[in-house]
């Protein structure tokens, strides 16, 4: 009977903790995307470009990112800070002097960094 009471109380115990963790889990990631300022659908057009592109991406709110253009060896080519506003925005990006070649364009906001490429013909 002892037995059966001591195991009794392990599972209750056991089973009560992981209910707590898990509403704590919950309640911290709630509070993380309260938090995250979110951009999704990044295209650049035309991708391969010979003169200009333009990125384009949906924002959730007004914020601050910065747009990095770099080499294939991370060498930053182009450095702009960009004040989004809610719904679709758009960067146009010049070529000017730059070789053909593969770069990588990055769009970075106060929690990540979001990259993709982009080829000049």
């Amino acid at each position: 009977m002892v037995k059966k009471l001591l195991l009794f109380l392990f599972f209750l115990l056991t089973f009560s903790t992981v209910t707590f963790a898990q509403d704590d889990d919950v309640r911290d990631k709630q509070i993380l995307e309260a938090a995250d300022v979110r951009i999704h659908d990044i295209v650049a057009s035309p991708n391969p470009f010979t003169v200009t592109t333009r990125i384009k991406f949906l924002a959730d709110d007004e914020f601050d990112i910065e747009f990095f253009v770099k080499d294939l060896l991370g060498n930053r080519i182009f450095h702009k800070k960009i004040k989004t506003k809610k719904g679709i925005n758009t960067i146009t990006f010049y070529r000017d002097d730059l070789v053909s070649g593969i770069y990588i364009y990055s769009i970075k906001t106060k929690s990540k960094v979001i990259s993709k490429r982009m080829v000049i013909k």
